[in-house]
């Protein structure tokens, strides 16, 4: 017998709040890695050249700061890649105008809206120092701005059924026509990004990606009582716990400088810690767990909402399989600083003790000078008075800093393989000049792979930036002005679509820019070759390669050079002579040749220049190496001399002595009576 289908009906599950708070501060303490956070003061101290704790004193205490020379040189690297003038990242759609402009309208959002450069600067140099980087993609609401007008009667009339609301007014005649009014009026909000130091940021120890299944990601802000207040919250009460475990990352990244971890203002200026948490947690009680975003202060939950996707982007220089975070260029260079550290105290120490000795003095030389001489007034040339008939002796050490020096050469050969930059890309090689071209190309070529590896991971971690950006700008942005190749567009974000992909033109399988020159140069010598043999090539075709080569060189905008097929002006005149047409594309394309010619030329001289200047200084360097190389063997041949003569002096004394001592022991008559008898 089959039964009738029934509903259960069961009252709505209530928030357990009290649930979520203890969740949140358990994953809190979860996020926490000590052993992470140790590994980034430990990599700071090498950049900043901190002493190693091993240091004696009177010894050679010098840090090489090998760290900070490959960081460095990676950071003005991929820097010159991402604010070259090209498009790091483009959009792609069916439709390629919504394309064009999605990718123009971020992108100026992101450089000219903000401070672009400093953003992508400080997340590429933590990420390369910290083994990761964060930036934080938010939307902020701006404050309303106090409008003052004298207005008609007519006109508030119009305002008050638009919405307009009137903070204050009087009236400015004495018919009641004329008032001055104020009112606030609203302001569209502005897109963020914000590089977020590692120690105010953290994430399930489990996570994998920060987008995908990560059960908690937390940015900590540093906040003031008022400014929590502005932002619509009750503050009776409100305390944190304290941030001393992640401050200590701060003072390591200070270096000891300008410590802000004490609080020592009160009341409204009184500083807590803002925790803007994101977390997947089933608050409704239906069994699945939502993102949701909260914001705590201590034991204070302040605000949740649910939420379609958390703000952060997360990138790591050599990314580890199934980790969120792997390793930085900072680890591949630590343990090369530090052996190289070593050697060159040793060296060091080595050539102190050469060039100014220790001595042996023999007591009963000791006169009332003699301590004075070699300790006090110790200079080149100086005077060593003594008494008596042996002087003071120098203890010459061996000149072994020379083989510290080469292993150090060595070290610096393992560290150009692991970091892949080396001398030849940095035009530190004094024997690049005598290499073929071709070598030297493929040498550079190969030493440019790391940089390339980094620029491309660095690239795709700026893509899902931009992706961020652009839904942000679909839900929040305003109607605008853009400027795509000299034309200016009207643009609504809010009606883009949702199914824009994204494509990185930078990094590994992208092409650098040099060879792309010269692929387009060989495609338009192909088109001029198939016009000439009337082979059916379009206007749009030469405009296109063009177009594209006036971007890769960043000469600016391609109409300015070569006329649009789709300009109505052009479209409107009467077809030509084909003839003609021929000619006059033979001549376009020979004076953009010559231009090209020019342009290129030009930087080729400029190349040229600045390798004979490189050759220069090379050469007035190792010429003053050998100079002072030469010193110091004459110096070291000198001492040996002197040495030599002082044994010489006491060989030749000793055997005077023996001699005289022999003399002394012959009798002065030999056995067998006197011969003069």
């Amino acid at each position: 017998m089959a039964t009738a289908p029934f509903t259960l009906e069961t009252e709505e599950a209530q928030p357990d709040y009290e649930a979520l708070l203890a969740f949140l501060r358990e994953e809190e303490q979860r996020a926490y890695d000590s052993e992470l956070t140790d590994e980034r003061m430990t990599a700071l101290d090498f950049y900043n050249g901190e002493p190693f704790g091993d240091e004696e004193d009177g010894k050679s205490q010098i840090v090489t700061r090998d760290v900070a020379e490959v960081i460095d040189y990676m950071t003005v690297s991929l820097l010159r890649t991402m604010v070259s003038g090209d498009n790091v990242v483009e959009f792609e759609h069916p439709n390629k105008q919504l394309a064009e402009e999605a990718t123009a309208l971020v992108s100026r959002e992101f450089y000219q809206g903000q401070d672009g450069y400093s953003i992508i600067h400080d997340w590429i140099k933590a990420g390369l120092l910290e083994k990761s980087s964060v930036v934080k993609c938010c939307i902020e609401e701006r404050a309303p701005l106090r409008r003052e007008e004298v207005l008609s009667v007519e006109e508030i009339a119009v305002m008050a059924d638009q919405g307009v609301q009137f903070i204050q007014q009087a009236q400015m005649d004495d018919i009641g026509q004329q008032y001055a009014v104020a009112w606030l009026e609203p302001q569209p909000p502005i897109l963020q990004d914000y590089v977020t130091p590692n120690e105010e940021h953290g994430f399930a120890a489990d996570a994998r990606d920060l987008d995908r299944a990560c059960v908690y990601s937390v940015f900590k802000t540093k906040k003031t009582v008022s400014e929590i207040a502005e932002m619509g919250f009750d503050v009776s009460g409100l305390s944190d716990d304290g941030g001393d475990d992640f401050n200590q990352l701060a003072r390591a990244r200070d270096g000891g400088h300008n410590d802000s971890s004490f609080d020592y203002r009160t009341g409204a200026n009184r500083s807590v810690w803002l925790y803007e948490e994101y977390c997947r947690f089933d608050l409704d009680g239906d069994g699945i767990a939502e993102l949701l975003k909260c914001l705590r202060v201590g034991s204070h939950m302040l605000d949740v909402e649910p939420i379609d996707e958390q703000p952060g982007v997360i990138w790591c220089p050599f990314p580890m399989p199934g980790r969120l975070v792997g390793q930085s260029l900072a680890d591949k260079v630590m343990d090369i600083q530090r052996t190289r550290s070593v050697l060159m105290r040793q060296g060091l120490d080595n050539l102190y003790l050469t060039n100014n000795p220790r001595w042996t003095l023999n007591e009963a030389s000791i006169g009332d000078s003699t301590i004075d001489d070699l300790l006090t007034t110790n200079r080149p040339g100086g005077i060593i008075r003594h008494i008596g008939q042996q002087p003071p002796i120098a203890v010459t050490l061996p000149f072994a800093a020379q083989s510290a020096f080469e292993v150090m050469e060595v070290l610096n050969g393992e560290k150009e393989s692991r970091t892949g930059i080396t001398r030849l890309n940095q035009g530190l090689d004094a024997d690049a000049l005598n290499k073929t071209a071709t070598g030297t190309a493929l040498m550079q070529a190969q030493g440019q792979q790391i940089e390339e590896y980094l620029a491309r991971n660095f690239a795709e971690a700026f893509a899902r930036l931009m992706l961020k950006k652009y839904r942000l700008l679909c839900r929040f942005g305003q109607p605008t002005t853009v400027s795509i190749d000299g034309e200016e567009r009207q643009v609504n974000p809010r009606q883009w679509p949702e199914d824009m992909n994204i494509r990185v033109r930078v990094g590994l399988g992208t092409g650098r820019k040099d060879e792309r020159v010269q692929n387009r140069m060989m495609l338009i010598q192909l088109q001029q070759a198939a016009a000439q043999s009337e082979i059916p090539i379009k206007p749009e075709h030469f405009f296109n390669s063009v177009a594209a080569l006036v971007k890769d060189l960043g000469l600016g905008v391609p109409t300015d050079y070569w006329p649009s097929p789709d300009d109505p002006q052009e479209q409107e005149e009467p077809a030509p002579d084909p003839a003609l047409v021929k000619v006059q594309a033979d001549a376009q394309l020979k004076e953009q040749q010559q231009q090209i010619d020019a342009h290129l030329k030009q930087q080729q001289n400029e190349y040229d220049l600045q390798a004979k200047r490189e050759q220069a200084a090379l050469s007035e360097q190792l010429a003053r190496q050998r100079a002072e190389f030469e010193a110091s063997l004459a110096l070291r041949r000198q001492a040996f001399e002197e040495s030599m003569a002082e044994r010489r002096f006491a060989f030749d004394q000793e055997m005077a002595r023996k001699d005289r001592e022999a003399e002394n022991a012959l009798p002065e008559m030999r056995p067998g009576g006197d011969l003069a008898e």
